[in-house]
């Protein structure tokens, strides 16, 4: 439907376009509430168990259009199934800009991202009710070319894997996906090459891992005798109709030419970018699919298996399967097998997100209103625009008032005990990628109004004490809960948001002061270097040969600690996410000049002793150039720290 049957004036239209990002995307919403009131449609009340949904198409199609015209989204696709029916499916936007193809739901194939993990458990379960596999059994057994390291004393299952807790490291950088076809390995070469660092024990903390539900897909492969894709295909794809999805990459002829172009902003216009094969770890994200046909999915899931009289899974495996198998905190969303509940207005839905580079996708299924929601969307406001749907879409047909919460007096009395800061397992320990995780971190500060000012996800809210160690979004329902450790003291961080990320305090290491003001400092020092120098250069031949060594040296230390920073910023900026498809020769490059820094630093360090010892300069240029020194020294630490020196690369 066009943007007028909104009522949306091109002024108010304007205006939308130009606000700042998140207020954008506020304005959005409440302008498609504002606006579906005018509609004068029947309103649910909250005591409705089962909402009227005669208005759903006019209701959705608005809420995409409005998406459209005023977030950065180039392509949407959207598919809703309604007791056991299909009852809305609609594209958007040009599935080809440049060929003016438009997206349709049945035919547009859009990239779901790590939607796909669903397709491989449900493979993983399939093995398991027929008895080929047991969730329980040490994961080694199922693997042929390698094994996962004995690190701790329990190892890794499939169930760990399935709920997100098999304690593998994070990593991508380089490898996770591929752009040229020649670039893609075997799935077992793949597994044995990129096999993270276990820095967790098994079933302890939540932390996502692409790499674990690739290894799960392996041994699926192994298992069945067949290869991955054929498997799904002939087992999952095939039964349930779905014969415009594909696991494949490439994807076959009569596939690939129905496949939507992905597009990103160059210089404020899309320009096409290449299709993202994250064939190497395929079973974690590969799959290209039709609205449609996740229509026939979600049908399946929300039927106890079962689409048409076919049948993927038994009715006691899928129950299984959509059961809570691991929660950090019994009151928040938990992890069933591949499947994570997402709580929205107070219901609970089960599904999964899924993200690549371009494409912003997800599923959630509400089995107690036999309801299912596939939304995808392709640009750089996808990720907040698929929030949003669903968010508009309950406080539609599932209205819930938020209640207001006072904070308790005493509150204060223990609000100390949650402040700090805190990071989410998903970072990686062993390769230089352990820098990516410099920042990001989440912060807890004590508030006068006797709340918590938590800087999560991107977003600074105040939570309010609801029970203990419980929190709530001051205005919203957002929740938090934080878990101790075995002295009893807070050491956790759980967000109802993401089941699937657990966060622990970080260490003093990476705390602000070592991860930020320090090297600050330390850098600014390096600067004064040079600009010295410049001031006082024709000083420079007065001196002695030992003095003249020292300053040379610093100004080395100075120029490639300098240096590093500015061709890091470089390279990142200019490589940006096709850093996650190979590790271009500029980044090594850049990574030896820490090395060489190290070096230098150690040799000025020595001269910072000399100048004491001998009397070099003045007191003021004595205290300075040791301070230069000491910078040096504590960006060897902080290089060491980060993976930075020994060109760490994956």
């Amino acid at each position: 439907m066009g943007l007028e049957k909104l009522n949306i004036s091109t002024e108010i239209l304007r205006k939308l376009k130009i606000m700042s990002y998140q207020t954008k995307i506020l304005s959005a919403i409440l302008l498609m509430l504002v606006s579906f009131s005018s509609l004068s449609w029947a309103q649910p009340s909250e005591e409705a168990t089962v909402p009227d949904m005669s208005d759903l198409p006019v209701f959705v199609d608005s809420i995409l259009n409005t998406q459209m015209q005023s977030m950065d989204v180039a392509q949407a696709t959207v598919s809703i199934v309604y007791k056991g029916e299909l009852v809305y499916a609609n594209g958007y936007g040009m599935a080809n800009i440049e060929k003016k193809i438009p997206v349709t739901a049945d035919k547009t194939l859009f990239r779901i991202g790590s939607i796909s993990k669903l397709f491989t458990w449900t493979a993983v379960m399939q093995l398991a009710e027929k008895g080929k596999v047991d969730l329980d059994a040490d994961v080694n057994i199922y693997l042929k070319t390698f094994q996962i390291p004995d690190t701790y004393d329990d190892p890794i299952t499939l169930r760990h894997i399935l709920t997100h807790t098999a304690g593998f490291e994070e990593g991508g950088l380089g490898y996770l996906i591929v752009t040229d076809p020649k670039n893609i390995i075997a799935m077992e070469d793949a597994m044995s090459r990129y096999l993270p660092r276990r820095i967790n024990p098994p079933g302890v903390y939540s932390s996502y891992s692409n790499y674990a539900t690739a290894l799960a897909g392996l041994v699926v492969q192994n298992v069945s005798g067949m290869p991955f894709s054929d498997y799904i295909d002939q087992e999952i794809f095939k039964p349930l109709g779905m014969n415009n999805s594909s696991f494949q990459e490439p994807l076959p002829k009569g596939l690939a030419e129905n496949v939507a172009t992905a597009y990103a902003r160059e210089l404020g216009v899309y320009e096409a970018k290449p299709f993202e094969l994250v064939a190497n770890f395929a079973p974690a994200g590969a799959v290209s699919a039709t609205a449609t046909d996740m229509a026939k999915f979600m049908i399946a899931n929300l039927n106890g298996g079962e689409y048409k009289g076919v049948r993927i899974l038994e009715a006691e495996t899928a129950k299984d399967m959509h059961a809570v198998h691991f929660a950090a905190d019994k009151r928040l969303p938990a992890m069933a097998l591949g499947f994570y509940e997402e709580h929205i207005n107070g219901r609970r839905l089960i599904g999964h997100g899924g993200d690549t580079f371009f494409f912003h996708s997800n599923m959630l299924i509400d089995q107690d209103a036999d309801l299912g929601i596939y939304v995808s969307y392709m640009g750089d406001d996808g990720g907040d625009a698929r929030d949003d749907f669903y968010q508009v879409f309950y406080d539609r047909y599932f209205p819930k008032q938020t209640e207001t919460i006072t904070p308790p007096s005493d509150f204060a009395s223990r609000a100390a005990q949650y402040a700090g800061t805190y990071k989410f397992w998903r970072h990686n320990q062993s390769t230089v990628e352990k820098a990516t995780s410099m920042t990001g971190n989440m912060s807890v500060v004590p508030t006068e109004e006797n709340t918590l000012l938590i800087n999560a996800l991107g977003k600074e809210r105040q939570y309010v004490e609801i029970g203990e160690h419980l929190f709530r979004q001051v205005d919203g329902s957002t929740k938090i809960a934080f878990g101790l450790d075995e002295g009893g003291n807070v050491q956790d961080l759980y967000i109802d948001r993401v089941p699937f990320m657990a966060a622990s305090r970080v260490s003093s290491a990476e705390s602000g002061l070592m991860t930020g003001l320090l090297p600050f400092v330390s850098l600014f020092l390096m600067l004064t270097v040079w600009l010295g120098w410049i001031y006082r250069r024709r000083e420079f031949k007065t001196m002695s040969s030992a003095e003249r060594t020292a300053i040379k040296m610093s100004l080395t230390m100075s120029g490639l600690n300098l240096g590093f920073v500015i061709s890091a910023i470089a390279v990142v900026s200019y490589y940006q996410w096709t850093l996650f498809t190979e590790i271009p020769l500029a980044f090594t490059m850049a990574l030896i000049l820490p090395n060489l820094a190290a070096i230098a630093a150690v040799v000025v360090i020595w001269f910072a002793i000399r100048a004491w010892r001998e009397g070099f300069w003045n007191l003021g240029r004595r205290i300075h150039y040791s301070l230069v020194a000491a910078a040096g020294l504590f960006l060897i630490w902080f290089c060491y720290y980060w993976n930075l020196l020994g060109v760490q690369i994956p």
